[in-house]
């Protein structure tokens, strides 16, 4: 997630930033964050799988994960003993949640405060003019605008102007856009690009009320009128003035009116994504599997080089290829809630691998044959330090309580993986 959103947020800064696609970079900027979230849960159909030959060893019916969990001594939980970085980062990362949304709360409440004490002055079309009595910058929250006795200082029609800017704002809902990024800001805060997109946004929206403002009036006094503006909003001289990044922004872009937006630098914001899909994807899809289909991958290419301590139980086979889906599955005797009750009254957490801290997951591969019998228990992901061996022996006690899988009313054999996490609480 954290490298789509820098990626979109650099092609945003090299290729869109300087465009009048005004519409277009509104909605590319609201819709980043959102895509960065979704793409690493994007899976690719099996046929853009990297390695073909490890897919085949792994079509089997995958059973649910079985979890042994050991407790650590009681010592380890004493008073005053280290919290573990998980935690520490979990605690910090609500914190600064918590924080951003207290001040967008904070916020919001003082534009209700503001709004109890303005008076209204005008209403049409639900849209509501209040005047502030304060000198405050004027604003638009929502269905509101907010002007202040700030703009008693202009002439009549740059008020009006000020206002055609702030109900362009209105119109065009940058409000909910604005709120939106607050609440993608609480959730990705320690993320510098939705910041700087955040700050992008608002760029775009004042390029689009600038914009209307100047569709409708002179633009060389809407200029001036914007530079003069934003000095009595800030109080700065005229030098310090126009060295500020977002004024000459607009103004450039004020430069740029009349011109016909160009469409292939948009374009291009396609094949992006089409390559963010597929290499996040396809990296999701092989993060899952990279335990499972290394060792499958070794085992293929030479069974003796199989990582250490590896034990491959061969008896007897019926030399049938085994199937990996068919028309009625093998079943353990009581179904499968009662073979995850087996597994969990008989498996063992090894003394050694409590010992030494060994955590992680060990999977397994069976053949049900056609007998119900089970052949080929291979450790296709190994752990080491006994839970293999122990992995290995509970999967041998269920010979003999399995029905056999068959297909078109024949007994045949059926591929399975078992995947068995131990972890130490």
């Amino acid at each position: 997630m954290s490298i789509a959103l820098l990626a979109l947020y650099l092609f945003y800064f090299l290729v869109l930033r300087g465009q009048n696609s005004f519409r277009f970079n509104r909605a590319y900027l609201l819709l980043a964050p959102i895509i960065a979230l979704r793409l690493p849960f994007l899976q690719w159909p099996a046929l853009l799988a990297p390695d073909t030959a490890v897919s085949e060893v792994l079509q089997a019916v995958r059973l649910a994960e079985v979890v042994v969990t050991a407790y650590r001594p009681e010592a380890a939980a004493e008073a005053g003993a280290p919290l573990p970085w998980a935690l520490i980062l979990e605690i910090l990362y609500f914190a600064g949640m918590a924080v951003i949304l207290l001040k967008v709360a904070r916020q919001l409440w003082q534009i209700r405060q503001l709004k109890a004490t303005a008076i209204l002055a005008r209403q049409a079309e639900g849209i509501k003019v209040y005047h502030l009595s304060s000198h405050y910058p004027a604003f638009a929250f929502g269905k509101n605008i907010f002007l202040s006795r700030q703009q008693e200082q202009l002439h009549a029609q740059e008020r009006e102007q000020v206002l055609a800017h702030e109900l362009a704002h209105v119109k065009y809902g940058h409000t909910w856009d604005v709120l939106l990024y607050e609440v993608l800001s609480a959730i990705l805060w320690f993320h510098p690009a939705v910041w700087l997109l955040k700050q992008e946004l608002r760029d775009v929206h004042e390029y689009q009320a600038d914009a209307a403002v100047v569709s409708r009036h002179q633009a060389q006094k809407y200029t001036s009128l914007l530079s003069r503006e934003a000095l009595l909003s800030m109080g700065l001289s005229v030098g310090s003035h126009f060295t500020r990044p977002q004024v000459l922004k607009r103004l450039r872009m004020l430069q740029l009116q009349g011109q016909k937006p160009g469409w292939v630098r948009p374009l291009l914001a396609l094949p992006l994504l089409a390559g963010l899909a597929f290499i996040l994807a396809r990296q999701q899809a092989t993060a899952e599997n990279q335990g499972i289909t290394a060792a499958a991958d070794t085992s293929i290419a030479s069974p003796t080089t199989l990582v250490p301590d590896v034990e491959v139980v061969t008896p007897a086979s019926s030399g049938e290829q085994p199937y990996t889906f068919v028309e009625q599955m093998p079943v353990f005797e009581g179904g499968e809630e009662e073979m995850m009750k087996f597994l969990g009254k008989n498996i063992r957490y090894p003394k050694q691998a409590q010992d030494s801290g060994t955590e992680g997951l060990v999977v397994l591969s069976f053949v049900v044959e056609n007998d119900g019998s089970l052949h080929d228990i291979t450790v296709l992901k190994s752990l080491g330090d006994g839970t293999d061996e122990e992995a290995t022996r509970v999967v041998k006690m269920m010979e003999g309580k399995w029905s056999p899988g068959r297909q078109n009313g024949k007994a045949v054999p059926v591929r399975y993986t078992m995947p068995i996490r131990f972890a130490i609480r």
